[in-house]
């Protein structure tokens, strides 16, 4: 399996640890008056993937990209449904995206352990 798979496994768990830690910080602010519900998007995870990308120059008259690096991925913000006390976090939706991140991690954790098995079959190696 190549290793750009595995690399690809391994940004997909990263995101989905910093998605876990964001969300369960907007359940422990779920009373906390001012409290805006944050997020980590998809989209995030993608620019992050393109960032490591440089343009390739073939002509020395070309403009040179600068590539950028950002170590983590975009925050947003829902300012959909303010409470009266001026707190965005709705308990039902925070769970299910606990609840879903929880999943995608075992997914890919189980994908991971899976491809590395097949190596190890293919080598002749127990795993």
């Amino acid at each position: 399996m190549p290793t750009n798979v595995y690399g690809s496994l391994v940004n997909r768990m990263d995101y989905l640890v910093q998605r876990q830690g964001v969300v369960s910080g907007n359940i422990a602010n779920s009373t906390t008056p001012g409290y805006i519900t944050k997020d980590v998007t998809f989209e995030s995870l993608v620019d992050k993937n393109k960032s490591n990308m440089s343009m390739s120059v073939t002509n020395g008259t070309h403009i040179k990209g600068a590539p950028t690096t950002s170590g983590g991925f975009a925050m947003t913000e829902d300012r959909t449904h303010i409470r009266h006390d001026g707190n965005s976090v709705k308990m039902d939706e925070e769970m299910l995206k606990l609840q879903e991140t929880q999943m995608n991690y075992r997914l890919a954790t189980k994908l991971y352990s899976k491809s590395k098995s097949m190596q190890l079959l293919a080598l002749g190696k127990q795993g």
